[in-house]
């Protein structure tokens, strides 16, 4: 694992001692290309710039989730240098290479991992995978408390970007002219991405954890409403099949995004119960789990013959065979 950690320390300095410049880090490639992996704000360099030129008081417009979000990291940061200072001197001792043992566990054989970390100052997100690159923000990092399941989740992420990059399939129906092919192959992606990862590199993300009553009031929440969610996510795949953009939009953010800032979004939580669902099956074997990293395109396939073996909600076949017949081209 290679840990990036210049473009964070600049930005600590900057707020330890020269407010009036911080913005200047925006320069910075490291800070950089961790903006652009929230390529979905707009203008959110500006957005950022602005934030910190108002530190330590907010930007006197208002602010939106992800502003919010970052808002409050550099808020932290602020008040707690050395414990970011401190951070940063843990990730670089960390034992990274028992992290990524625990994704190349369930990750098809072959698979190749190089992994880039870029150390963060991120209100919004502790940890994520975007564009080949691990992203880890000093704002939720807690040596004591994390273990390799931590990060092993995001290295999974790169371990099946691996194969989907190589995938002629994949990658044909990601540059397809038809957004809706688009679109319907980056929610096989993510569904697999995320099942996977969730399921079985942090299972902590979408359980019942001892002691944490905010997470665990989320986790009982969306186990109450479990028909909720796959109305949910077939509501989106209509849309997907023949909704406007707006529609897909907005269905498609609402079922892979945090909207309400409570740390797991639907998409997550689902995901990784439609795969332990399938890992319980006796007509699904884990070696066929697995390989949904380079088929993604037979999830709903496995899922479904697991859903009929324990008699639990099935994704509807009517909808399934369009969403086959779309990819295939007949529609």
């Amino acid at each position: 694992m290679k840990v990036r950690t210049e473009g964070v320390s600049l930005l600590l300095d900057k707020l330890e001692g020269d407010l009036e410049s911080a913005s200047d880090v925006i320069s910075h490639p490291d800070i950089q290309r961790w903006l652009d992996a929230y390529d979905w704000v707009p203008e959110r360099q500006e957005r950022f710039r602005g934030i910190l030129k108002a530190l330590p008081e907010k930007p006197r417009s208002d602010l939106n989730l992800w502003e919010e979000k970052i808002h409050f990291g550099l808020k932290k940061a602020l008040g707690e240098p050395d414990r970011m200072r401190t951070a940063i001197r843990e990730i670089k001792n960390y034992d990274w290479e028992s992290a990524q043992e625990d994704a190349l566990e369930y990750l098809p054989d072959d698979t190749y991992l190089d992994p880039v970390m870029i150390v963060t100052i991120d209100g919004f997100n502790g940890g994520m995978f975007r564009n080949g690159t691990v992203y880890l923000s000093l704002v939720y990092f807690d040596a004591s408390a994390i273990s390799p399941d931590t990060f092993s989740h995001e290295l999974h992420h790169m371990g099946a970007e691996y194969w989907w990059s190589k995938d002629p399939l994949i990658e044909g129906l990601r540059s397809s002219v038809d957004p809706r092919k688009k679109h319907m192959v980056n929610l096989l992606t993510y569904l697999v991405g995320e099942g996977l990862a969730n399921a079985f590199c942090s299972p902590q993300a979408i359980t019942k954890v001892e002691g944490d009553e905010e997470h665990n009031e989320l986790i009982s929440e969306y186990e109450g409403a479990m028909d909720d969610l796959f109305d949910m996510l077939e509501r989106l795949l209509d849309d997907i099949l023949s909704g406007t953009q707006e529609e897909i939009a907005r269905s498609y953010n609402g079922f892979t995004m945090d909207e309400r800032g409570r740390g797991l979004p639907p998409g997550h939580f689902l995901s990784g119960r439609m795969v332990k669902i399938m890992d319980l099956s006796n007509e699904v074997s884990r070696d066929e789990i697995v390989g949904l990293v380079k088929g993604p395109l037979n999830f709903f396939e496995l899922y479904n013959r697991a859903a009929k073996e324990q008699d639990v909600r099935q994704i509807t076949p009517e909808i399934l065979t369009r969403v086959d017949d779309m990819l295939k081209g007949n529609k």
